[in-house]
């Protein structure tokens, strides 16, 4: 059962137990040092998760949920955790071809009729290859900013075949957030379902994620959840810290808002360490289907995709470790909100952070770096 303990003070600072063959020792002590340091640096405020199987290693909060109301943290707040819900799109599609209600190797247009690109296969969106538009470089200009824009205007704009393909899919590798917006629009189709109430009924009731739900927005003026933190921006000319949406610079939040499937998940530590759970059973993702999710992405000519630096599969960032052997990522960025979950499934190690604070260069503030030099 997972312990529902925050702040967890330990008798002992260092935690070592057998595995991957070797010991794994974990100094707490120091890697609260190492979280300090971040946010004295004002580069993280949130909740930091570590847990082996399914027991809470080390947990910390460090901040306020709330700077205004000075609320605090605890396992049950809510994040916006952006784009670490590419996950969950990339598995709601599996879930249905587990039920044969499509496959990855369909065309898109089968179950979207007027998509304008028909050599563009539903794998090729799940692993950003699809050779669809740049959506900040092309389109973000054509978008009206008066409006809440989302999938359907995005659909309508690659109709109108004004955004044709950069390369022939499956080529090249390049992230594409319209890419699981449109997987999301697939789900709909095959499902007969709109995606927050698939993803309730299909993902997060089944795993016990009773504080998670995947909306239609992205702005948290719309979501308008009490139990969510609020997002905030460091502002480093006043030594402040700004509420997000509140800034001109990005007015976007309100105008790009009603996107989803790419990243619209608001989620909790503690559910997604449910959910980390529910992976290693196999209960709703078959152990088929996680392994090909896992399964690094092969480009045409038969050479690994290059993931910056890493490979991908469907939802996932994919590396090893020396210390921990495979290593499956995701991270996300919102204004106000950052967050990452790391699985390292052959030692059973996950560490999930969740952020209400953009966090500039995110990837440095690497938990599992830390714990490496600590072997």
């Amino acid at each position: 059962m997972i312990k529902q303990l925050l702040n967890l003070v330990w008798t002992l600072c260092l935690i070592s137990f057998q595995s991957f063959g070797q010991e794994f020792k974990m100094d707490s002590t120091q890697l609260s040092q190492y979280l300090n340091t971040y946010h004295d640096k004002h580069q993280f405020d949130g909740i930091t998760l570590v847990a082996y199987k399914d027991s809470i290693l080390y947990s910390k909060t460090i901040g306020y949920a709330n700077n205004e109301l000075k609320t605090p943290f605890n396992l049950a707040t809510k994040f916006q955790i952006a784009s670490l819900s590419k996950q969950f799109t990339a598995f709601g599609i599996l879930i249905l071809e587990q039920e044969n209600k499509l496959n990855t190797e369909d065309y898109v247009y089968q179950y979207l009729p007027k998509f304008p690109f028909k050599e563009i296969k539903i794998k090729h969106l799940m692993n950003h290859t699809s050779g669809l538009t740049n959506f900040v470089g092309a389109m973000w200009k054509d978008l009206d900013t008066t409006i809440v824009n989302g999938n359907k205007e995005m659909l309508l704009m690659l109709e109108s075949n004004k955004y044709p393909l950069q390369w022939s899919p499956g080529s090249r590798w390049e992230y594409s957030d319209i890419g699981y917006c449109t997987l999301a629009n697939v789900i709909e189709k095959a499902s007969g379902m709109n995606f927050k109430e698939f993803m309730e009924e299909r993902i997060f009731k089944p795993a016990g994620m009773t504080n998670t739900s995947a909306e239609f927005s992205t702005d948290y003026r719309t979501i308008n959840d009490p139990d969510m933190a609020m997002g905030y921006v460091y502002d480093a000319t006043n030594n402040t810290k700004k509420i997000a949406y509140e800034l001109p610079e990005h007015s976007f939040i309100y105008w790009l808002g009603g996107f989803y499937g790419d990243g619209s998940v608001v989620s909790t530590v503690e559910d997604l360490l449910k959910w980390d759970k529910t992976l290693y059973e196999g209960t709703i993702v078959h152990p088929s289907s996680l392994k090909k999710a896992m399964t690094p992405t092969k480009l045409n000519d038969g050479n690994l995709a290059d993931a910056w630096g890493t490979r991908y599969g469907f939802g996932w960032f994919l590396y090893n470790s020396e210390n921990f052997g495979s290593v499956q990522t995701h991270s996300g960025g919102h204004p106000g909100y950052s967050s990452r979950m790391i699985r390292c499934p052959d030692t059973e190690l996950t560490i999930i952070l969740l952020s209400n604070l953009s966090i500039p260069d995110f990837w440095n503030l690497n938990i599992l770096k830390e714990l490496e030099k600590q072997q």
